[in-house]
C-alpha cells in the first residue's frame, strides 16, 4: 500500500508539472507600414513590427533591445522566470491588461502604444518612435493619445469604493441606499450576504436588512475582469522573454455590515429647530422633547 502511494504521489507531481510549464510555438503577424526605431542604453536598431501569437495568446516582449532566437518556448504562470521587482511586474500587468486586448482598443496605434509603455517601464534607457518607414523613414505615427487612454485606466485602476473598511449600519428591516462617490462601485461584484438583500445598482450599493437583529457579517467585493485568461510568461534560454499580460491575483475589498433594533426612546424622539432652542431653553430649560419625557441639558 505504501508503495502504490508513491507511485500516485509521483503520478501526482508529473501531471503538475506537465500542466505548470509547457511548450508553445511562436508565430508572426507583421502590422503594415510600422516601424519601430528603438534605441536601447545607446544600441539603435529598426525593423518591421511584428505581433507574436503563441498558442491562442498574444504575447509582449519583455526585453527591450534583445533578438528572438528560438521558435519554442517554454510556458510559465508566474513571473518566476524574470527578475523584475514586484513593482514592476504588477505595473507591467496593468499596462497589458489595459492594453491593445482592452474593449475597444482593438487598433495597431493601440498595440504598439502597449509595447512602448512595457519596453519604457522595464528598461529607463529605452527611447523610441514609430514611423511608416524603416530607419526613421516615412512618416511619425502619433500614439499620444492611445498612451494615455492606457495609462489613465491604469492610474484609476486601484481607485476604491468610497464606503470601503467601513462599517454599515441599519435599523431592522430597513432599505438604505450608498453612493460611492469615487464611481467605480460598478466595477465589482458582491459576495452573497447570509443575513440581509445586498445589491450594487447604479454604482449605488442597495441593502434592506434583516426584519431579526443579527450579527455583524463581512462582504467581499470583487473587481470584475472582462476576461478570464490568465498571465502568461514565456521562456527559452538566452532569446527575448515576452509575456502574455493579464492580472495575476484577484483584487477584493471587505466591507462589514449590521442591522440593529432602534430603541424606543429613539423612535419617539424629536428634534427642536436649532432656531427654536433659545425660546425652549427660556421656557422649558431643555433642548430635546420626546413624547414620554423631557430630557434635560447635563
Amino acid at each position: 500500500m505504501k508503495k502504490l502511494s508513491l507511485i500516485i504521489l509521483s503520478v501526482c507531481i508529473f501531471v503538475f508539472s506537465l500542466g505548470s510549464v509547457r511548450a508553445e510555438t511562436i508565430s508572426y503577424k507583421r502590422l503594415p507600414n510600422i516601424y519601430f526605431n528603438l534605441t536601447v542604453d545607446g544600441k539603435a536598431e529598426s525593423n518591421h513590427v511584428t505581433a507574436f501569437i503563441l498558442g491562442n495568446r498574444l504575447a509582449y516582449c519583455i526585453e527591450p533591445g534583445k533578438d528572438i532566437t528560438t521558435k519554442t518556448y517554454d510556458t510559465y504562470k508566474d513571473w518566476s522566470k524574470t527578475n523584475f521587482s514586484k513593482e514592476t511586474r504588477d505595473y507591467i500587468e496593468k499596462l497589458g491588461y489595459y492594453g491593445y486586448e482592452y474593449p475597444g482598443h482593438q487598433t495597431d496605434k493601440y498595440y504598439i502604444a502597449t509595447q512602448e509603455l512595457i519596453w519604457k517601464t522595464v528598461n529607463k534607457n529605452t527611447s523610441i518612435y514609430w514611423t511608416t518607414g524603416e530607419n526613421g523613414g516615412g512618416q511619425v505615427i502619433n500614439i499620444e493619445k492611445e498612451k494615455q487612454d492606457i495609462l489613465d485606466l491604469v492610474n484609476s485602476h486601484d481607485i476604491k469604493p468610497s464606503f470601503i473598511d467601513e462599517k454599515i449600519n441599519g435599523k431592522v428591516g430597513e432599505t438604505i441606499e450608498i453612493e460611492d462617490t469615487n464611481k467605480v462601485l460598478n466595477n465589482y461584484e458582491i459576495s452573497d450576504s447570509k443575513n440581509h438583500k445586498v445589491e450594487i445598482k447604479d454604482n449605488k450599493l442597495l441593502i434592506t436588512f434583516n426584519n431579526e437583529e443579527t450579527d455583524p457579517e463581512k462582504l467581499i467585493l470583487t473587481k470584475k475582469k472582462y476576461d478570464s485568461k490568465t498571465l502568461l510568461v514565456y521562456v527559452k534560454e538566452d532569446s527575448q522573454k515576452l509575456a502574455a499580460l493579464r492580472l495575476s491575483s484577484d483584487e477584493t475589498e471587505t466591507i462589514e455590515i449590521q442591522n440593529y433594533k432602534e430603541k424606543e426612546s429613539e423612535k419617539e424622539i424629536v428634534k427642536v429647530p436649532s432656531t427654536a432652542d433659545d425660546d425652549i431653553i427660556k421656557k422649558f430649560g431643555v433642548k430635546w422633547i420626546t413624547k414620554n419625557n423631557v430630557k434635560k441639558f447635563n
